[in-house]
């Protein structure tokens, strides 16, 4: 077996983290929007007091679902409440998250939006090269991206990988709740 360096989280740095979740149509799919809710418990159980997350969502439009906490009780009420319709404004929604994500800054921690999406982006900046200049302007703010790619069938690998590039960030896939938890 082969197992990578432990990591004490107590000493690491808070995290600011805000959820961009993908809440269209697409994702109405127990392999997508179910998992993605319930992959993000299980990074919400691992929080510490320091740490915050906000929840920003997208669909024909982008909202606010929840202001920055600490609170497992209200993200995880949040994360339930979340259902799946209509079309994807992806780049509303990136906006929308990195102005969250800029709000609650934290100097010394780590600021991340986390993108959780089957990729499927048509409202709005839909293109390759748009959206990769959105996340190159974004990431001079020190605000890094991690995206998770989730679901088959219309699934875009290529554009979620060059999403997390430019925004010097990682890209995982998850299909089933053992990648989550190893995610």
């Amino acid at each position: 077996a082969l197992q990578g360096k432990e990591i004490n989280l107590e000493k690491a740095p808070a995290n600011n983290l805000v959820f961009l979740l993908d809440v269209s149509g697409s994702m109405d799919a127990p392999n997508k929007l179910g998992l993605l809710k319930e992959s993000l418990k299980l990074l919400v159980n691992q929080m510490r007091e320091q740490d915050k997350v906000a929840i920003v969502v997208y669909a024909g439009a982008a909202g606010l679902v929840l202001p920055a906490t600490n609170d497992k009780t209200k993200i995880v009420a949040a994360l339930d409440e979340l259902s799946a319709g209509g079309s994807t404004a992806g780049g509303k929604g990136i906006n929308l998250a990195y102005k969250i994500a800029l709000e609650n800054f934290s100097k010394k921690g780590n600021n991340r939006v986390i993108l959780a999406t089957d990729g499927d982006f048509n409202v709005g900046v839909s293109s390759t090269k748009d959206l990769e200049k959105l996340i190159v302007e974004k990431r001079k703010d020190n605000i890094f991206l991690t995206v998770l790619g989730y679901g088959m069938g219309n699934y875009k690998d290529n554009l979620m990988e060059i999403l997390a590039d430019k925004g010097n960030g990682n890209y995982a896939y998850i299909d089933n709740f053992k990648e989550a938890k190893k995610t």
